[in-house]
C-alpha cells in the first residue's frame, strides 16, 4: 500500500523553513506554558506557527485546545486573525487570548456559515477520526486542515490521514479513544462517537483522500534521531518520514528543539480540492 508523505505542492521550501528557525527559538523562550505536556511540543508548535503564517487566514478554528500554548502560538502567527478555541474542558486553559472565542461544542455540530470558508484554517488536535474530520470539512466547504497527531499504522490513539493512506484501517484496540489515561480524547464529545466506529484494514479510505486532496504533505521533523519515541529504530520502512530539516550536528545550537524532538507524530497540512 502507498504510504505518501507528500501529495501535491507543499506550502512551503526547506529553505524557508531553516530560515525561520532562529525566530521560531526566540518564540519559543517567551511561550506562557513550560510544561506542556499532553500538548503540542516544539516540532509541531514550530510546524502550526510556520503553516499559519504562511496562510495568513483570516480564521482558524482550532479543535482541541489543552492549556492553550497551541493558540498563544496561532496568535503570533496571525495577530488579526479571528481564532475560534473548541475543547470539551475549558477549565484546563491556563493561557487564554483575549480576542479569542471559545466553546465546548464539537466542530461538526457548530454553525460555521459566517467564516470564509476559503480563508479560514482548521487546526484538528483533538485525537477525533482524522478521515471524517476531512468529510465535515469537505461538507461544509472548508479546504484548508492541518492534523496535529497523525500516527503511523502501527500506533497512536486515534485514525489518522497517515493511517488511512497505509490502508490499515481503523482499530478500536489500537485507536483506543476511551483509554481513561488520556482524558483529552475526542471521545469525550458525544459526536465524536459514530465517527469513531470501526473500519477494517482497506483501500478506499485511501482512495477517498486520494480523489479530495489537492495536497497532503507532512512536515518534516526538525531531527530525527535513530530511535523512536517506541525505542525501535526510526526506519522509513516502519515510519516513512520526511527528511529531517537538521542533523544531529545541530543539537546545540537548537537544545529544546533537539529535547522535544521525540514528540514529533507526523503533523500534515491537507487541503482539499476545490
Amino acid at each position: 500500500m502507498l504510504q505518501p508523505v507528500q501529495i501535491g505542492p507543499a506550502p512551503w521550501s526547506r529553505a524557508e523553513i531553516r530560515g525561520d528557525l532562529e525566530q521560531f527559538c526566540q518564540l519559543l523562550d517567551a511561550r506562557p506554558i513550560r510544561d506542556n505536556r499532553g500538548g503540542m511540543q516544539a516540532p509541531h508548535l514550530f510546524a502550526v506557527w510556520f503553516l499559519a503564517r504562511a496562510l495568513q487566514p483570516a480564521a482558524i478554528v482550532e479543535s482541541g485546545v489543552l492549556k492553550g500554548q497551541g493558540t498563544w502560538m496561532l496568535r503570533q502567527a496571525c495577530p488579526d486573525a479571528t481564532i475560534h478555541c473548541i475543547d470539551p474542558d475549558l477549565s484546563r486553559v491556563e493561557f487564554r487570548d483575549d480576542r479569542a472565542i471559545y466553546q465546548t461544542d464539537d466542530f461538526a455540530a457548530s454553525d460555521w456559515r459566517h467564516l470564509d470558508r476559503e480563508r479560514t484554517l482548521l487546526v484538528f488536535d483533538d485525537h477525533v477520526n482524522a478521515l471524517d474530520r476531512v468529510r465535515q470539512a469537505r461538507k461544509l466547504g472548508f479546504r484548508h486542515m492541518i492534523f496535529e497527531d497523525n500516527y503511523p499504522a502501527s500506533i497512536g490513539d486515534c485514525y489518522s490521514l497517515k493511517k488511512a493512506f497505509a490502508g490499515a484501517g481503523f482499530s478500536p484496540v489500537r485507536d483506543r479513544g476511551g483509554d481513561k489515561r488520556n482524558p483529552f480524547l475526542g471521545l469525550k464529545w458525544p459526536q465524536s462517537r459514530k465517527a469513531r466506529s470501526p473500519v477494517p484494514p482497506n483501500t478506499d479510505d485511501a482512495l477517498f483522500l486520494s480523489r479530495n486532496l489537492a495536497v497532503y504533505s507532512e512536515f518534516p521533523p526538525l531531527f530525527r534521531p535513530s530511535r523512536t519515541r517506541w525505542s525501535d529504530d526510526w526506519t522509513d520502512e516502519l515510519y516513512p518520514t520526511p527528511p529531517a530539516v537538521l542533523e544531529e550536528t545541530d543539537k546545540d545550537c537548537f537544545p529544546v528543539l533537539w529535547q522535544e524532538s521525540l514528540s514529533y507524530t507526523w503533523i500534515c497540512y491537507a487541503q482539499l480540492r476545490q
